[in-house]
């Protein structure tokens, strides 16, 4: 699967997970495949990427753990159940690790190091990515134009919302003209005033969401959104989505002619059944060998030809000519 999608597209469906290295509180997203994985760490300021292959991973593996001998296969299924708990935020019980022992940052120009150490087999074992500033397509591809959509869609969430609290306030209004009072003062609310929210959103609300520096903090519901609409972006998900449905069309399309085929055979059978002979006629009810005998007289021209032809009569000759 990986092989024939490739990891960048498989990261697209991949949620945003917050994730705190040090002092610093980054956004990241992941996949490992089978000797492989992609890493994307967003700081707010720049985009890091690191993405290595089987050969690269066996080459780092050398390199930084020379006193270890273990095959690639073993080095990268430690890193894995090491990694993962990490970037994914639960620490617990992934795999056959808690995640690392100890996680150091190196910040550089251009470059940052994010170098993990661990125990394997009794000894220590270390790893390092070394992660570049992603390129302005993976960055378009995998923040700027989801987000986009995103503040739509939530915008038209809004409106929605907005439209069903009028509708809510005309009902209100309804059961108050109409004698309805409530028995309790405190739930009584003042009628919803769209301008008036916007501008104490934009004057209260705001500030505070600002000074709290929320921007790397992603709630479940957000990420659940954000994950549905990279999946309705994703070409490759969307064309196995219309694949499927092909797939399923056809099936429902052939069913009726399939059926017909069946029937026409079946009724070749039953028409063969009647040219047997007539012990298999005397067997079978009325109604259903009425249809076979009337293909064996129209399969069996020449039988009728084979009689001999009837003589004519002759006339009686009588007093009265």
């Amino acid at each position: 699967m990986a092989s024939s999608v490739g990891p960048s597209s498989l990261l697209l469906s991949r949620p945003w997970i917050p994730v705190d290295i040090g002092d610093s509180r980054f956004l990241c997203k992941s996949w490992f495949g089978r000797m492989q994985y992609h890493v994307f760490l967003l700081d707010g300021e720049c985009l890091w990427e690191d993405q290595m292959e089987a050969e690269g991973i066996q080459t780092r593996a050398q390199e930084l753990n020379r006193r270890l001998r273990a095959s690639t296969e073993s080095f990268f299924s430690h890193l894995v159940s090491v990694v993962i708990p990490f970037l994914t935020g639960s620490r617990h019980g992934h795999g056959t690790g808690s995640g690392p022992d100890h996680v150091t940052l190196h910040r550089a120009e251009n470059h940052m190091t994010l170098r993990l150490k661990s125990e394997l087999a009794g000894l220590p074992f270390y790893w390092e990515f070394h992660c570049c500033p992603a390129p302005v397509s993976a960055v378009c591809g995998q923040l700027v134009r989801p987000l986009l959509v995103m503040g739509g869609a939530l915008q038209r969430q809004v409106d929605i919302l907005f439209k069903l609290l009028q509708r809510k306030d005309a009902e209100i209004q309804d059961y108050r003209e109409n004698g309805a009072q409530l028995t309790r003062e405190r739930l009584q609310t003042e009628p919803f005033q769209e301008e008036v929210f916007r501008q104490d959103f934009m004057t209260k609300v705001l500030p505070l969401l600002l000074d709290q520096d929320s921007s790397l903090n992603f709630s479940s519901d957000l990420s659940d959104l954000f994950s549905c609409i990279v999946s309705q972006l994703n070409p490759t998900k969307r064309k196995r989505q219309n694949s499927g449905q092909e797939e399923e069309e056809g099936e429902k399309g052939d069913g009726p002619l399939v059926e017909e085929e069946e029937k026409t055979g079946q009724m070749k059978e039953d028409g063969n059944a009647g040219i047997e002979p007539s012990q298999n006629e005397t067997q079978t009810p009325v109604k259903k060998t009425a249809l076979p005998i009337m293909q064996q007289a129209a399969a069996s021209p020449l039988r009728a030809t084979e009689r001999p032809a009837p003589k004519p009569k002759k006339k009686k000759v009588g007093l009265f000519r």
